[in-house]
């Protein structure tokens, strides 16, 4: 197996536990902790979360593009690793006073200050150099340990709304944990060089061309949870952060797609290999909207019967508020293999940040206008708009100089099948109970309509790889024989 095959199915395999997990610590936390914990969480998290991205300072993109960059050389390496880290340590030095300070005149509580450790994660954060040495391995498995104790912590942990704090310790201290352990793997990879200050300022300085796009991409995710908080209530910022969970938990599965070939495609580019990266783009696009449409269209059709059971009483206002989400699954996917494997590989910085900072506008506007009005649901448009515009502009920016795309009849039977498997779904499982069993059957139910209707109209894009598959396989068995 290739190098880019096995990097998918360590990245898999990771965003699969990380799928896995929320089954069954979300139940429980929400459940345990309610709209309002689960809601006072989420709030002081997305106050935090300015300050990781400030830390973060778009480094973990830069730094795998940089690093994919210097080969195999070991000196090289080193000397770019140092370079890039060497800045971020002593970015994380400052934003952590302005961080405390914050903290202290807002008067914003336990919970932001115990949050303080997603800014020193987000500075020890090293992801980004074994991403560039396409080396998923040693990440995969640092996550998986770290995501099993985590579970098994908030399992045991978290039974009351009492142990919010506990809750609090938990996430952060897994958070710390990761990229310090990552650490340990880099002794024989490279060697220390001192960095000088004006190669540290050089580099923040290129960083930052992707950190601007970044504050703009945080104002249309995070700021929603903000201004929810601060306009409506924490029970608002509850459940809309549970529903944007569950969509979340999914996007990052197909995002692990983009993760392992962003460096694969910024060697084809550097290579000129043009036409072969174009072509891989638009293979990921059909693949990847195969998958995300089935998602979008199952979550519309289950919702209704898997809240109360899955997330509680408290929680009951995300049955309107889960479906309209559930687009974010379709269009997250597809304007990030856009920029990842596209934009971002080539330079076109500039294009990628025309949209971002466009979604920003539109968000910070539709947020203020909706948000009063409507609560959680008026965040959950905003989002949705907001990341279908970004979406189209990167599609069309795409189409237009590559004249490639999504198939469009894979598109249409795939969405009008989704639609099909919704009704089906409705239509034979309405006077069932709401329980895990219910959930079980409408999935089972809904994957076979699905399935079955996109391959007799031959739109199942898996089809034609497992042709491929079983042809190479016949072919090296004739050999053999």
């Amino acid at each position: 197996m290739n190098k880019i095959g096995k990097n998918l199915i360590y990245q898999s395999s990771y965003q699969i536990l990380k799928i896995l997990m929320p089954l069954v610590t979300v139940p429980i936390v929400s459940h345990s902790l309610g709209s309002s914990g689960v809601g006072e969480y989420a709030f002081s998290n997305s106050i935090a979360q300015y300050f990781v991205l400030i830390t973060a300072l778009g480094l973990p993109l830069y730094g795998t593009r940089e690093i994919a960059r210097m080969g195999d050389n070991k000196k090289l390496l080193s000397k770019k690793f140092w370079i890039l880290e060497g800045f971020s340590i002593l970015l994380t030095s400052v934003v952590l006073v302005f961080y405390f300070l914050t903290g202290w005149i807002f008067n914003l509580g336990t919970i932001y200050f115990i949050q303080s450790m997603l800014v020193v994660a987000a500075g020890a954060d090293i992801s980004w150099f074994f991403m560039g040495i396409e080396e998923f391995k040693k990440i995969t498995i640092v996550n998986f340990l770290l995501q099993i104790i985590m579970f098994l912590l908030i399992v045991t942990q978290v039974n009351s709304s009492d142990d919010l704090i506990k809750y609090t310790v938990i996430l952060t201290s897994a958070a710390v944990l990761n990229p310090i352990t990552l650490w340990y793997f880099l002794k024989e990879k490279l060697y220390f060089i001192k960095p000088s200050f004006s190669e540290m300022w050089f580099a923040l300085k290129k960083s930052m061309v992707l950190f601007i796009p970044q504050i703009a991409i945080i104002l249309y995710t995070n700021l929603n949870k903000t201004m929810l908080g601060t306009l409506g209530s924490k029970s608002f910022v509850g459940i809309f952060s549970n529903a944007l969970l569950v969509t979340t938990v999914f996007i990052t599965l197909i995002s692990s797609i983009d993760t392992v070939l962003m460096p694969h495609a910024t060697r084809l580019f550097s290579q000129h290999k043009h036409n072969e990266g174009y072509v891989m783009i638009q293979r990921v696009l059909n693949f990847e909207a195969y998958f995300t449409i089935a998602i979008a269209t199952g979550i519309v059709a289950l919702s209704d019967k898997l809240i109360p059971w899955f997330f509680g009483s408290s929680f009951a206002d995300m049955n309107t508020v889960l479906p309209i989400l559930s687009l974010l699954v379709i269009v997250i996917p597809g304007g990030m293999s856009i920029s990842r494997q596209y934009l971002i590989p080539q330079d076109r910085i500039k294009e990628y940040n025309n949209s971002v900072y466009l979604g920003a506008v539109i968000s910070v506007i539709l947020n203020f206008i909706l948000i009063p009005a409507l609560g959680a649901i008026g965040a959950a448009i905003v989002s949705v708009v907001v990341e279908t515009l970004i979406w189209l502009i990167r599609l069309k920016d795409f189409w237009k100089n590559t004249h490639l795309g999504y198939s469009r009849w894979q598109f249409t039977v795939n969405t009008l099948t989704g639609i099909i498997m919704i009704f089906v779904i409705k239509c034979l499982t309405t006077n069932m109970s709401a329980t895990p069993t219910t959930t079980i059957i409408q999935a089972a139910l809904g994957a076979s309509v699905y399935l079955i209707l996109t391959t007799i109209l031959k739109a199942n894009p898996a089809l034609p790889l497992l042709k491929q598959m079983w042809d190479d396989f016949s072919k090296k068995r004739n050999g053999h024989s």
